[in-house]
């Protein structure tokens, strides 16, 4: 299931009951207004994680809302998903430049829009992380605390095979799962934990103490990482140690290794850095 709120903006309240039972199905807190005026009200009182905004509406339309929502500092983050009948390019012109990250046109199709409201969902919880690990890097090193930064990576091709043969599902199961088994190491040692995947297939972690604790805590990471990995592989594949792929342009059998954890620790402290 879904989680997150959502807010959908549109006069018709057909189109609003349609995405409201769609989205609350799907696991979302779903709010709907009915006009621009109602909409801004409910963005300051309730702050969703997306707005899907029709462009013709009374008492401010579409591109005002838009624009207030992307120059108010306290919402600016807001990914904005223009959902309407005006397709033409002028229009869509005017979508962007009023701040809107998305700008889909009815009639739509609820399966792309579900798949735009999750990317941005993601993509904003993603900056979020990111700016919360940034702060406590630094946090830690104007108290001159010692600790590492871990960066965890796997092979491309390795990632590329994994995710052809076995499916986004998977491949984001066997990353997500990465991410928990960090999250669980450090916080068991350390009783904290914040773990920042910087990058498709890149994880990164602080890890508290010298560097022969996060050394240790490195190691541990790596060991349950791989075994952990290997869980996700079928019996013939997880057997020989590699999946079989003929990827070569001349159709030949490519043997391409298992998804193995490449770590990379930098520690910084009283010590030095680096």
């Amino acid at each position: 299931m879904s989680s997150g709120k959502i807010l959908i903006v549109d006069d018709s309240e057909n189109v609003r009951s349609v995405l409201q039972l769609n989205f609350e199905y799907l696991g979302y807190q779903v709010f709907s207004a009915k006009d621009g005026e109602e909409a801004l009200g409910l963005i300051d009182r309730e702050d969703p994680d997306v707005v899907v905004l029709d462009v013709m509406m009374p008492r401010q339309n579409g591109f005002q809302v838009c624009r207030k929502i992307k120059t108010d500092p306290r919402h600016s983050g807001t990914p904005v998903i223009f959902l309407t009948a005006k397709g033409h390019k002028e229009d869509r012109y005017w979508g962007r430049d009023c701040g809107a990250d998305e700008y889909l046109t009815k009639p739509f199709s609820s399966a792309e829009l579900e798949r735009v409201i999750e990317r941005l969902m993601d993509g904003r919880q993603h900056r979020a992380t990111m700016s919360r690990f940034d702060d406590e890097v630094e946090r830690r090193r104007r108290q001159g605390e010692p600790f590492g930064i871990l960066t965890l990576m796997f092979d491309p091709k390795a990632l590329h095979t994994f995710r052809q043969k076995y499916g986004e599902f998977r491949f984001h199961e066997a990353l997500d799962g990465i991410g928990q088994t960090v999250e669980l190491v450090v916080r068991e040692e350390c009783g904290e934990s914040l773990a920042w995947m910087a990058g498709d297939g890149v994880l990164k972690t602080v890890l508290p103490g010298e560097p022969d604790r996060a050394a240790a805590l490195r190691d541990r990471i790596v060991l349950q990482g791989n075994l952990l990995l290997e869980s996700f592989y079928d019996g013939e594949d997880a057997g020989r140690g590699y999946v079989v792929s003929r990827a070569a342009p001349d159709g030949r059998e490519v043997h391409v290794p298992m998804l193995k954890i490449e770590a990379k620790l930098a520690f910084e402290g009283p010590r030095g850095r680096g």
